[in-house]
């Protein structure tokens, strides 16, 4: 194994492949779950740089360091405390350097591989989700729960949860659910369900693997590989609900979707209905609008717009409110403003989508 160049709360080191080298990111920041610092941010973002550049590197993966927790998302509390300060230029650049680091991933030049276990939320999804190969073990538990806390799921959500089958994007935006390995990989959101035993091996024979030759080619033979570990498929329990959850899910109206999931007699809409009624009113409507949008929006499109939310959220009342009561004081019981769906106007839902002054 390579020499690790960093002991802190993300490790880069270089392996040896076939022909060149592989870039190892491992999260180690893992007191705090793996929540990506703004620093974790730049450093991430400056090696991708570095090795975007290194003809002889093969592909990146990224992982954990613990096998119970990949990355719950960005420094929630850190950006609590810019809101409350109202430090808009922070907060404008925490959302640019995390969305510029979401791009580099999404286009970068070698395959890139997330290895996931645990815990995968937030801003853990969106330094994993736009990798060329997504393979996690039967411990996963993958979650955009953004609007519990009064902000919307970002880091590239409008791109890839309206491409979701069928409604399930919408479903999983609006409700935060948590998604086991079967039921993330029936999304899309996963590409290989492979035994955790089994990790250590895969990493030996990706060092193996010719992957010497154009990034396609280098994919095909990575895929190749990953198939030859790939799990019998586990039962899905959004496979079984998607026709209910299509129906319901389905509306451009958020009343009308909250009518028809509370009148539904399916046991997960119900549960989920219950837990749409706590989250924040005004993000709820926005999410739906967002991922309404984001269906015919190519990717840089979306990034624009989800920049644009972040600016929005992160200094409105309502995402500090939600962070004090979910993280900070952890009493649950937030409250929004508006606290009911027939208290925003059409006008306030589009306001977030609007130019932010002396940020664009």
């Amino acid at each position: 194994m390579g020499v690790s160049m960093a002991a802190t709360d993300i490790i880069f080191s270089e392996e040896q492949g076939l022909n060149g080298f592989l870039g190892l990111i491992s999260l180690n920041r893992i007191e705090a779950y793996n929540a990506l610092s703004h620093e974790m941010i730049l450093a991430l973002h400056q090696q991708l740089q570095v090795w975007s550049q290194n003809p002889r590197l093969l592909a990146v993966m990224i992982r954990s360091v613990s096998t119970k927790v990949f990355c719950a998302g960005g420094d929630i509390r850190a950006l609590y405390a810019l809101a409350q300060k109202a430090d808009r230029g922070a907060i404008s650049r925490f959302f640019a350097d995390e969305y510029q680091l979401i791009q580099t991933i999404h286009h970068f030049p070698r395959p890139f591989i997330s290895d996931l276990s645990g815990i995968v939320m937030g801003g853990g999804v969106g330094i994993s989700t736009h990798a060329t190969h997504r393979m996690a073990n039967e411990s996963l538990r993958w979650a955009m729960p953004e609007c519990a806390i009064g902000f919307f799921p970002d880091v590239g959500s409008s791109y890839f949860l309206p491409r979701c089958p069928g409604e399930l994007g919408v479903y999983l935006g609006l409700s935060g659910a948590s998604l086991s390995l079967a039921d993330a990989q029936y999304c899309g959101l996963i590409d290989h369900a492979i035994a955790v035993e089994d990790h250590e091996r895969v990493l030996q024979d990706i060092f193996a693997t010719d992957l010497s030759g154009d990034k396609q080619q280098a994919i095909q033979s990575l895929s190749m590989l990953f198939n030859r570990y790939e799990k019998n498929p586990q039962r899905s329990l959004l496979a079984e609900h998607r026709q209910d959850i299509d129906e319901i899910f389905a509306g451009n109206d958020l009343e009308w979707i909250m009518k028809r999931a509370q009148d539904s007699p399916n046991v997960l809409i119900q549960k989920e209905y219950e837990n749409l009624k706590l989250k924040s009113p005004l993000s709820l409507k926005v999410t739906l609008e967002q991922l309404r949008r984001g269906r015919d929006m190519d990717f840089e499109t979306c990034m624009r717009m989800e920049y644009r939310l972040a600016q929005h959220f992160a200094l409105s009342s309502n995402f500090i409110e939600g962070v004090r009561a979910q993280v900070i004081d952890k009493d649950k019981n937030p409250q929004w403003q508006p606290n009911s769906l027939d208290k925003i106007k059409d006008s306030e839902v589009k306001a977030y989508f609007s130019p932010v002054l002396n940020l664009e």
